[in-house]
C-alpha cells in the first residue's frame, strides 16, 4: 500500500514513467517500492455536447503521511506527467486517506 489509480493518460505514457513514478514515490514516502500498486484505468470523458479531451487524474489511496509529504508527492507526479501532456493542461492528484481500522488483507485486519 499505497495504491495509485491513473486515468486520462494513455497507457503507453503511464507505462513509460511507471518505474520512475514508483521509485520516486517510494523515496518520498520511505516505503518499499514493492508495497506500491499502480492501476491504469481507461476512461472516456464527457462534457455538454459529447466527448471531451481527457486530462490526467491520479488518485492515491494510502495511509495519511501528512500535508508536507502529500505536497511533495503531488509535485513529483506533476514533474513526471507534465512533459507527457499539452502545455497548460491540468493534472489532478487526489489523495484518499485510509484508516488502518478499515484495512484488511486476505481477510486479516492489520
Amino acid at each position: 500500500m499505497p495504491h495509485i489509480r491513473v486515468r486520462g493518460l494513455p497507457f503507453e505514457e503511464l507505462e513509460s514513467i511507471s518505474d520512475a513514478l514508483v521509485e520516486t514515490l517510494a523515496d518520498l514516502t520511505d516505503t518499499p517500492n514493492s508495497h506500491f500498486t499502480l492501476e491504469y484505468q481507461s476512461s472516456l470523458y464527457l462534457a455538454v455536447g459529447g466527448a471531451s479531451p481527457a486530462y490526467p487524474f491520479i488518485e492515491i489511496l494510502w495511509f495519511d503521511r501528512g500535508p508536507e509529504v502529500k505536497a511533495k508527492v503531488a509535485q513529483a507526479i506533476d514533474d513526471l506527467v507534465r512533459p507527457l501532456i499539452e502545455a497548460g493542461q491540468d493534472i489532478t492528484t487526489l489523495f484518499q486517506d485510509l484508516k488502518g481500522s478499515d484495512y484488511f488483507e486476505n481477510g486479516e485486519h492489520f
